[in-house]
C-alpha cells in the first residue's frame, strides 16, 4: 500500500477538521449541481443536498464509485435509492469509503417534499461509523436538512447544515463529527446550460468555493466541469442517456496528487427514451 499518498489524502487533501466526517469523492460536488435547478435534479444530487430529494418524480436508483487518486485503498461508492410517494419523496443512501484497515461508512433515510411551488424541503437522519483495525471501531448518529428555493423559473437558491449540533464519535473517543453547512446558487442560462456556485464551511475549516457549469446539448448528452476554489480540485464529466438509464463518467483532479476516476449509473423508472 502507498502509506505516503493514503496518508496525504486523508489529512491534506480535502479541508479534514480534527473532527472526522466521512470523506467525499473529489467529484462529488458533481451531484449537488442539479440541486440549484428544476430541470437537472435527480435522485444522485439528493446525497449531497437533501432537498433535491423533493424533485424526483419517479423511482429511481443510482451508484456511484470514484478511485481517488488511483489507489484501491482509498476508493469511495455512494448508492441511492429514491421512492416518490403521495406523502412526500423517501430516500435510503449509503456511502463507504477506504479499505480494511481503515474505512468510514454511512446509512442513511431522508424525507423531501414540495412546498408549493416555490420551495422544496428535505431531511436524513444519518448513522456514521469508522473502523480501524488496530484500534477498534465508533459510530455517531446524526441529522441533515435543507430547502431549495426557487426564486424564478431560471433562478434558484438552497441552504443545507449536516450535523449542526457536532454530534459525540462513540462514548470514549472524545471526538465530535464535523458540522457542515452550505449555501447556493444556480442560474438556468438557457434550458439546455446551467450554472452554479456554492459556498461550503465545515467547521474547524477553511470555506470552500465550488463553481461549475451543467450543459445539455441534446436530451441524451450532457457534460459538466467545476473547481473547487481552496482545495485546488478540478472535476469534469460527461453521461449519456438512455431510456431508463444514465452512464457518466467522471474525473477529479488534485495537483499534487493526481487523478480519481469515477463512475455513475442511474436509473429511473418510467422515463421514455425521447425525454
Amino acid at each position: 500500500m502507498q502509506l505516503a499518498n493514503l496518508f496525504a489524502m486523508m489529512f491534506g487533501c480535502l479541508p479534514v477538521a480534527a473532527a472526522q466526517q466521512i470523506r467525499s469523492p473529489l467529484s462529488a460536488p458533481y451531484l449537488s449541481t442539479g440541486a440549484y435547478s428544476s430541470k437537472f435534479s435527480d435522485v444522485l444530487n439528493s446525497a449531497s443536498h437533501i432537498a433535491a430529494l423533493a424533485s424526483i418524480k419517479n423511482f429511481s436508483a443510482g451508484i456511484t464509485g470514484e478511485r481517488r487518486f488511483m489507489l484501491k485503498e482509498t476508493a469511495m461508492y455512494t448508492a441511492v435509492l429514491g421512492i416518490p410517494t403521495s406523502s412526500g419523496n423517501f430516500a435510503f443512501k449509503a456511502r463507504y469509503f477506504g479499505y480494511t484497515a481503515y474505512n468510514e461508512s454511512e446509512v442513511s433515510i431522508g424525507y423531501g417534499r414540495k412546498l408549493g411551488d416555490g420551495v422544496d424541503i428535505g431531511l436524513a437522519l444519518n448513522y456514521y461509523h469508522i473502523g480501524l483495525s488496530s484500534y477498534g471501531s465508533a459510530g455517531s448518529v446524526n441529522f441533515e436538512l435543507g430547502a431549495v428555493f426557487h426564486i424564478t423559473d431560471q433562478l434558484h437558491a438552497g441552504i443545507q447544515v449536516y450535523n449542526p449540533f457536532q454530534s459525540k464519535l462513540g462514548k470514549n473517543t472524545g471526538e465530535k463529527l464535523s458540522s457542515v453547512y452550505k449555501a447556493g446558487l444556480g442560474y438556468e442560462i438557457s434550458g439546455n446550460l446551467l450554472s452554479t456556485v456554492e459556498i461550503i464551511k465545515q467547521s474547524h475549516a477553511a470555506t470552500g468555493i465550488h463553481v461549475a457549469l451543467q450543459y445539455k446539448p441534446v436530451k441524451q448528452l450532457f457534460a459538466r466541469v467545476g473547481y473547487i476554489a481552496g482545495n485546488n480540485i478540478l472535476y469534469a464529466g460527461a453521461g449519456y442517456q438512455y431510456g431508463q438509464f444514465r452512464l457518466d463518467m467522471t474525473a477529479g483532479f488534485h495537483h499534487q496528487l493526481g487523478f480519481s476516476p469515477g463512475i455513475l449509473l442511474l436509473y429511473e423508472h418510467g422515463k421514455k427514451k425521447a425525454e
